[in-house]
């Protein structure tokens, strides 16, 4: 089997595209289908369908595409180690993060560990935690940093770096917002707007109002991103509950308001999570030592 067939193969299972690949990787398009072709003739199998302008993979393709990309996982983990050997601190990190860490802390910590390894390039994929926990375990990423509670099957390495605080946040024109303290039976009607259902944020959220709190959890809205909660509260069609990590500017500006319920403490916490077989390169361990080294600074700041 010749490896270039079989990378020509892999982008282009990719991206379910001859032209797309095509205009990626600067080489024609009847010069990647004829590499294909050849793949499926050194192999005996159909890997690609064609209907209409749309390619599909079969069944045959499907299966070779999964050891492909476990092959050419392999392949950059072997290049990067190659180059850690030589003293070079260079190659590709794919980086896992839900959205709170991903968005306000990692790019913070990304930009530090660039000045120090400039050779070493990152891709930051950023998802829910359901997202980000299948991302490890199809082995799409090095490492992740996911917040809140995580549980995982023992073949999956998960430490703690650091909490956060989780906070009630509120319009300046919630009236509410104008109380230093307030007692929980003055969020009774109080609307809440949440994450996405299928992530930790939602789950916190709902243990603090009804388990903690003990009151009924009323969900006005359900948004996938913090930035799309963040303007829901701005507008004052309800209240939400987040990580301090993600609102900390806009406690500043005035923008919004922390409502203090009784003086309570909630924590939300964020941890690295890699899978066990996974080989860490030496980049990667340079670049999780950094976010041990900034993470707290970054939180306090």
């Amino acid at each position: 089997m010749d490896l270039h067939h079989l990378w020509l193969f892999y982008k282009v299972a990719q991206n379910l595209s001859f032209t797309k690949t095509a205009e990626e990787l600067f080489i024609s398009q009847p010069t990647i289908s004829v590499q294909v072709k050849k793949l499926e003739n050194d192999l005996g199998l159909k890997l690609i369908e064609k209907y209409g302008k749309q390619i599909y993979l079969t069944n045959y393709g499907k299966i070779v595409y999964s050891y492909a990309e476990k092959i050419f996982i392999i392949i950059n983990e072997l290049e990067n180690e190659i180059s850690s050997l030589k003293g070079n601190i260079q190659g590709t990190l794919n980086i896992g993060a839900s959205n709170t860490p991903g968005i306000y802390i990692l790019p913070y910590i990304m930009g530090i560990f660039k000045e120090r390894y400039p050779d070493v390039k990152n891709n930051l994929h950023i998802g829910n935690t359901y997202e980000i926990q299948n991302v490890i375990t199809l082995n799409q990423v090095d490492f992740a940093i996911i917040g809140g509670k995580i549980e995982l099957p023992k073949s999956f390495y998960i430490e703690k770096l650091i909490d956060d605080a989780l906070v009630i946040v509120a319009s300046p024109n919630n009236p509410l917002s104008e109380y230093s303290v307030i007692d929980k039976r003055m969020l009774m009607g109080q609307l809440f707007i949440g994450h996405e259902r299928n992530s930790n944020l939602y789950n916190a959220m709902e243990y603090i109002v009804t388990r903690d709190i003990g009151l009924p959890l009323n969900i006005a809205m359900t948004l996938g991103s913090i930035d799309a909660i963040k303007h829901a509260v701005y507008a004052n069609l309800g209240i939400s509950i987040v990580p301090m990590a993600s609102v900390k500017k806009d406690i500043k500006s005035g923008s919004l308001k922390i409502l203090n319920v009784e003086n309570k403490q909630w924590k939300y916490a964020y941890n690295l999570v890699y899978h066990r077989d996974k080989f860490i390169t030496l980049p990667a361990k340079k670049m999780i030592q950094t976010i041990k080294e900034k993470i707290g600074d970054i939180l306090e700041n």
